[in-house]
């Protein structure tokens, strides 16, 4: 986050390892996150790199459920911080809240980034558009965010189609088509 230097490593190499060690730790990785979290919410309330320290923790509530302790104390945090628009980085506390609930509902990301949505994050890019086919060659884009999962999908598109009963979004799904179906 800017505190030590990174020794010839590039920011998104380090965050990049940083996530692919969690495999290794897995036993003890609630242990292993605790410190981590609390220095990036120190970080981010004390320090200049305020901005890195967000990113940081946007990126850890996509992938990892933390502890069961410090869940409640993390969400009133970031809470406290959406509810203060006065506040810098309410907008991406709000995104950190949903990402750590998400990671709650469903379990965290189990694929890493690519090094392309990884550059973004980073950068502070949250979200693409992604491209929907409709039978009949409809097209329409959705923004795609990182905790996505196929439900939101579902569901956004069936409210735009108006159909916004449990029982009718029962009766959809995702197909994925790469290369246009060639392969």
């Amino acid at each position: 986050m800017g505190d030590h230097p990174l020794r010839g490593q590039s920011e998104q190499f380090v965050v990049c390892t940083f996530l692919k060690v969690r495999h290794n730790l897995s036993s003890i990785w609630p242990a292993v996150l605790l410190p981590i979290v609390c220095e990036c919410l120190v970080v981010m309330c004390c320090s200049d790199s305020c901005q890195k320290g967000w990113r940081l923790l946007y990126i850890l509530t996509a992938f990892y459920r933390c502890s069961e302790v410090l869940k409640p104390f993390l969400l009133k945090f970031l809470r406290d911080v959406c509810r203060s628009p006065e506040v810098h980085f309410h907008g991406i506390a709000k995104a950190c809240e949903q990402n750590l609930r998400k990671t709650f509902q469903f379990g965290g990301r189990s694929v890493y980034p690519s090094s392309m949505e990884l550059t973004a994050i980073m950068a502070g890019r949250s979200s693409k558009r992604q491209l929907f086919l409709f039978p009949g060659g409809i097209e329409r884009h959705l923004k795609i965010k990182t905790c996505s999962v196929a439900l939101d999908v579902i569901e956004e598109l069936c409210y735009e189609m108006a159909l916004q009963r449990l029982e009718a979004m029962d009766e959809y799904m995702v197909f994925i088509v790469t290369n246009r179906g060639t392969d």
